[in-house]
């Protein structure tokens, strides 16, 4: 659904293109320093739009390469146009420029050291601000022209204060089958689903049926290492228990995907190794600790991990195209295609990769109308009692993770949980100061990012704006 509003600025921009072109430099005391030099040779190999001559650039003045944000702004928005200079020494420059198929302007700052210098210690580029629904026009538009290269079939909304704002969807459930992706279409959500897994014990802790700060040998009393029995869920939930992968997710690991079937398969190849670190002592993202609270959710619940969400989370939520189809039973669910993150040129089918199902580490499904459903409801008490959706959402001993969501506790707030694996991407967040939810739902390596941060950086501002 577009609204009348954006659709005429769709229209508008996709009609009549900005008419941008090269300018000379602002006059200025250094018109011919190092530093103009490597603006014009940045500006050249951007404008080029050939990949190895702006990684060329970037090896070469920033250390940098392979320049994976640089390579896609030069794509998405057909190159730049100087509009003019807001400061300009013999050391350090900050240009304004106008994007030749995207509405609004992106800011470059570009320092040396010392005069003369060709390595840059500074190279900062990124989108302005857009006004109105500028933002969600312009991811529009890259999501079209991505759509187009076989690049993106998916779905984005975009709700505020509960209004949708924004909801569309590209490609095919499978290419060439004329069965369109709609909003209703369940979709790959990798990582995402550890929301389902967090909100499934605290609702068990409401209870009182668990408690944080216990350690999972009182509820898996038969737990094979005596020191991994020791993590409490807590720490499971914010990843500072040392868990570790799971070890069937790799290109590589497919004899053990081929014997996992259930959470305590997952446990049978994983359960004998200790802690990683001594638990609580650091943070670092475990899929594992996750396939332990779900085996804690089976056994306090007497429920399978899949049975429990549906029934606790799933129903009450309204969300009717989500559940956990195994390997054999993915014919609505739309192929995803991954060139294994770089790994090689041509994209191929993710089937090979695939666990046998979904579990409490991720991997089930949901349409992007349901999980702007389970966004929805979250906030309402109606999942979690308001204490311990707080408590979820907010940053703890983890800076960026709260327990079981990904969190943000800077100007631009948020909580949600993205999920990358090959050939499918998500990105699911809600901004609390501008009361807003981006929902992406992908089939493809990493464009969910891509399309969140083409709507993110022209929504807010840059943290060192001046004006």
């Amino acid at each position: 659904m577009i609204t009348p509003m954006l659709a005429a600025l769709v229209l508008a921009s996709s009609s009549c293109p900005i008419a941008a072109q090269d300018l000379p430099l602002h006059a200025s005391a250094h018109p011919t320093t190092s530093l103009d030099a490597a603006f014009h040779a940045w500006l050249t190999a951007i404008n080029s739009g050939n990949r190895a001559e702006i990684q060329a650039f970037y090896r070469q003045h920033a250390d940098d390469p392979n320049p994976l944000f640089a390579l896609e702004q030069a794509e998405d928005s057909c190159g730049f146009a100087v509009d003019h200079f807001k400061a300009k020494t013999s050391t350090s420059m900050e240009v304004l420029l106008r994007q030749k198929c995207l509405p609004g302007l992106q800011r470059l700052k570009l320092a040396v050291a010392n005069a003369g210098d060709s390595k840059l210690k500074t190279l900062d580029l990124r989108p302005m601000p857009l006004p109105d629904n500028g933002a969600i026009q312009a991811t529009r538009l890259v999501a079209d022209r991505l759509a187009q290269r076989g690049e993106f079939a998916g779905a984005i909304i975009v709700e505020r204060e509960g209004k949708r704002l924004f909801a569309a969807s590209w490609g095919e459930v499978r290419p060439g089958s004329g069965r369109a992706i709609t909003l209703d279409t369940p979709m790959l959500l990798a990582s995402s689903g550890k929301m389902f897994t967090a909100v499934s014990i605290l609702q068990l802790v409401a209870a009182g049926k668990v408690e944080l700060d216990a350690p999972i040998g009182r509820y898996l009393t038969e737990y094979p290492n005596a020191e991994m029995a020791k993590v409490t869920i807590r720490q499971l939930l914010n990843h500072r228990g040392g868990a570790g992968d799971i070890g069937i997710l790799g290109r590589d690991e497919g004899a053990n995907r081929a014997r996992v079937r259930t959470l305590a398969d997952m446990i049978e190849i994983n359960g004998g190794r200790p802690p990683e670190f001594p638990p609580g002592s650091k943070t670092e993202y475990s899929n594992y600790g996750f396939i332990l609270l779900g085996a804690v959710i089976e056994r306090v619940s007497g429920m399978a991990y899949a049975d429990y969400v549906q029934a606790h989370i799933f129903a009450p939520a309204g969300m009717a195209h989500s559940g956990f189809p195994d390997r054999d039973h993915l014919d609505e669910v739309p192929l995803g295609f991954t060139r294994y993150f770089g790994e090689q040129e041509a994209k191929v089918p993710n089937t090979d990769t695939l666990p046998w199902r979904g579990s409490a580490a991720g991997g089930g499904v949901a349409s992007a109308n349901d999980v702007a459903r389970f966004f929805g409801t979250l906030p309402t008490g109606k999942l979690l009692p308001p204490e311990l959706f707080e408590l979820a959402t907010m940053a703890g001993d983890t800076p960026w993770y709260g327990l079981g969501f990904v969190v943000n506790s800077g100007p631009e707030a948020s909580w949600g949980h993205g999920g990358t694996a090959y050939g499918m991407d998500v990105a699911v967040h809600h901004y609390a100061t501008i009361d807003t939810t981006f929902i992406c739902l992908g089939a493809n390596d990493m464009v969910c990012n891509r399309l969140i941060f083409a709507w993110f950086l022209r929504t807010f501002p840059p943290g060192d704006q001046d004006d």
